[in-house]
């Protein structure tokens, strides 16, 4: 039987082709189901997303594995977590009922997302006693992984109402300075979390010239309620007021003792806590640098021009110069302070004041 070669080699021809238009289109198919893609650019008018929802730690990961890490988290939340925190992240878990301390509402975003990964990070893996809560939130770091927790914390921040933004988080130091206290009062818990005023506890502050620590009464005041049971540190407050005793707080501000800083007048005219302490609600350990340095003194001896350090006689000076002319905002930033410590009229700041310059005023 005779081949017809002509048809034999235009059929080939035509097969080859049409395989090569259908590995084109196959190609990109095969190449999109397995490789994440870009997020598409929010729309004109709309914030791009933030948080978990959009990139893993500011990395800029695509948004589809950042999903992937939620449902993750949540299967491991859902067997290792809703016993007590609930299927909902409300706290009503099975065996919440049955504690002293009621398991934290995970939903509760006022309270939850000033909070940054690594500190929620570090009471899931070592427990709720290494930054000063119960112990009846146990360890978990035999049991999970950093991966799994790191899940585990992107699933909780997409239960927050309202929802987590990574940018309003507090700065909490890494490491903890400043002087161990008799007990281990976290300011980042009931200032920073629960944003209990500061003149809540510190209320001579508005009316006398020292600011005071509270007194055992008024820490019992809330503590005869709020984890009276379960915690070692409300235990310890418990035992000073059994017994009758003041808590021996360590000082950490301190001035010389021949000069003095009321804190009424400074309060009544709007000076923010913050301005001369620090981000207190950030600290777990308070912790200040001021007074006189030896370096500061050699420089201003050497003509070098320098800050003078926080709590001397320059740095006081300076900004009363400083608020005579420009106002409190020219010292305190108050986008830096989520809960004010002092209420002012708004636009006040802005108002020149008249803070005095003469040595009488401080030394007398």
């Amino acid at each position: 039987m005779r081949i017809a070669w002509p048809s034999a080699i235009a059929s080939a021809a035509l097969a080859a082709v049409l395989i090569g238009i259908l590995v084109l289109f196959q190609i990109p198919v095969a190449k999109s189901a397995t490789t994440p893609q870009p997020a598409e650019p929010a729309p004109k008018g709309h914030a791009a997303p933030t948080g978990h929802g959009a990139a893993a730690k500011g990395h800029g990961a695509p948004a589809m594995k950042i999903d992937v890490a939620i449902q993750h988290g949540q299967v491991t939340y859902q067997q290792y977590c809703s016993t007590c925190h609930g299927p909902q992240g409300k706290g009503d878990g099975i065996s919440a009922a049955g504690l002293p301390i009621k398991p934290q509402n995970l939903t509760e975003g006022p309270v939850l997302n000033p909070l940054p990964d690594y500190f929620l990070h570090k009471v899931i893996s070592q427990g709720g006693q290494s930054v000063g809560l119960s112990p009846l939130m146990p360890a978990f770091t035999p049991y999970l992984s950093n991966v799994q927790i790191d899940e585990v914390i992107a699933y909780v921040r997409s239960l927050a109402e309202p929802a987590f933004d990574p940018h309003n988080v507090l700065p909490i130091p890494a490491k903890r300075e400043g002087p161990v206290q008799p007990i281990f009062f976290s300011h980042v818990i009931h200032a920073g979390s629960m944003q209990i005023g500061c003149q809540y506890c510190h209320s001579n502050a508005r009316r006398s010239s020292t600011a005071g620590v509270p007194s055992v009464e008024r820490c019992m005041g809330c503590h005869k309620i709020v984890a009276n049971q379960g915690n070692p540190q409300v235990d310890k407050l418990k035992g000073y007021w059994e017994r009758q005793e003041p808590i021996p707080w360590v000082r950490i501000f301190k001035i010389p003792e021949y000069a003095e800083f009321p804190h009424k007048p400074h309060v009544a005219s709007g000076l923010q806590c913050q301005t001369c302490h620090g981000r207190i609600e950030a600290m777990e350990q308070v912790a200040a640098v001021t007074g006189q340095s030896i370096v500061n003194d050699l420089q201003n001896l050497a003509g070098i021009p320098n800050k003078p350090p926080k709590l001397t006689m320059g740095w006081c000076v300076e900004c009363h110069r400083t608020v005579n002319e420009k106002g409190l905002a020219a010292v305190q930033n108050m986008a830096d302070i989520p809960k004010p410590s002092v209420v002012i009229p708004p636009g006040s700041e802005h108002k020149p004041r008249n803070a005095p310059l003469e040595c009488v005023t401080c030394h007398h």
